[in-house]
């Protein structure tokens, strides 16, 4: 009997010292409510070839400190770079705001007028129609796309004229609705339809003053035709900013789901309205976790 009582108590002892294992081995991922989809999506492919990982996606700060991966969209000394978002601005169709715009094409000098405070020093101060009469909205979280707006033009997220609306950037679609003379930045993630490609029926990009392939393809607003364009050039009209990872990359179950996003789950990122790194950007990523790798060796 004793013997027996014995044997169920270390079978028992065994399971809860697998299962706090198998705890300790879950990775947790912090991540904001614009890239979520994808994650999810990486997170269902990865554990399909690799049956025993295991992940929670957390929006708020992880209980799980151990193996813990935070998607940023700001340059971090310690972040590997995984895809790519892309910045545009947008208004209401036919509101106020479309009409006064009219058909006249933007340049990187006008957008950088408009969306942003001049200079004190600046001599050109006058403001054109349009300036004065627009409402600006730009987002006003760490994740924000207007950050890397305002990066793009030596700005800081300080100078954006108008009012900043807190909250994902999706409101800012929200903020639009409400305001004929609305016009906003957004990523192409929130202002497409990501199921018909289209973008969302109440949106019109506001037209930009780029080279005539740039500007047609722009016009027919179909969303694979602008994330296509835009991995193959660049515009100082057209801002993008890049999503990172933070993490341990000493630990070596990161590194491996960090590589298998960068080699397998990047062909994933079109679907979700994101543009890919470019193969050499690629390879600079991957080499960060192998030095990791290398280091802990």
């Amino acid at each position: 009997m004793r013997k027996s009582v014995f044997t169920i108590a270390l079978l028992l002892g065994l399971q809860v010292s697998q299962s706090a294992g198998a705890q300790n081995e879950q990775v947790t991922l912090r991540v904001q409510h614009s890239v979520r989809p994808l994650v999810e999506k990486w997170v269902a492919e990865y554990t399909k070839i690799n049956h025993d990982a295991a992940f929670q996606i957390v929006t708020g700060k992880a209980t799980n400190t151990e193996h813990q991966i935070s998607f940023v969209t700001e340059q971090a000394d310690d972040a590997v770079f995984v895809a790519r978002y892309a910045v545009l601005p947008v208004v209401t169709k036919s509101s106020e705001a479309a009409q006064l715009l009219g058909s006249k094409r933007l340049n990187a000098k006008k957008l950088n007028s408009l969306f942003f405070v001049k200079d004190e020093f600046d001599d050109d101060t006058k403001e054109s129609k349009a300036e004065q009469a627009l409402h600006i909205y730009t987002g006003n979280s760490q994740q924000s796309a207007s950050r890397a707006y305002a990066k793009s033009f030596k700005q800081e997220t300080s100078s954006f004229k108008g009012k900043k609306i807190s909250g994902d950037d999706s409101f800012l679609n929200t903020a639009l609705s409400r305001d004929p003379l609305g016009i906003a930045i957004n990523s192409l993630s929130n202002i497409f339809d990501l199921q018909s490609r289209q973008l969302r029926s109440d949106l019109a990009i506001v037209p930009l003053d780029i080279d005539k392939h740039g500007e047609q393809i722009l016009d027919e607003a179909r969303l694979d035709d602008i994330i296509l364009l835009l991995e193959q050039q660049q515009f100082a009209e057209i801002p993008t900013g890049k999503i990172g990872l933070s993490y341990n990359h000493h630990d070596g179950i990161l590194n491996q789901f960090v590589r298998w996003i960068l080699t397998d789950g990047n062909k994933y990122v079109h679907e979700y309205g994101l543009l890919q790194l470019s193969q050499k950007e690629v390879t600079a990523q991957l080499r960060l976790t192998e030095q990791q790798d290398l280091a802990q060796k």
